[in-house]
């Protein structure tokens, strides 16, 4: 059998290690998750990403994005959620778009494993 993984299936193992290690700051952090991908979708991921990053209890989630941002489209340089915000301002057209792309897909894996564990925690 191949070790091969799907885009997905990447974005989902991701979103699940960071789902599972706010587990103890959960109730204070899945609120502000699942609000991301309408965020993004509304504003735009560049005013979602300053957004995310003014507010402290926010940080956290956007610091995760930019992190797997750089593991999934293989962009240097994004290490954090300030990282994220300069790629964006400073990339072209197509990397803005790819970076948008796999944000929402990734803030949406987020936001359904946030709502499965509030539904698990019930």
């Amino acid at each position: 059998m191949s070790d091969f993984k799907s885009l997905e299936q990447t974005r989902a193992k991701l979103a699940w290690e960071f789902v599972n290690s706010i587990a103890e700051n959960f109730d204070k952090i899945s609120s502000h998750i699942k609000k991301l991908p309408a965020l993004i979708l509304t504003s735009g991921l560049g005013q979602a990403v300053a957004f995310y990053l003014s507010k402290d209890d926010h940080k956290k989630i956007i610091n995760n994005v930019a992190e797997t941002m750089s593991k999934i489209t293989a962009i240097e340089g994004i290490n954090c959620g300030k990282d994220l915000l300069e790629k964006i301002r400073t990339s072209d057209h197509d990397t803005y778009i790819l970076l948008s792309n796999e944000a929402l897909k990734y803030a949406t894996w987020l936001k359904r494993l946030a709502e499965a564990m509030e539904a698990k925690n019930e």
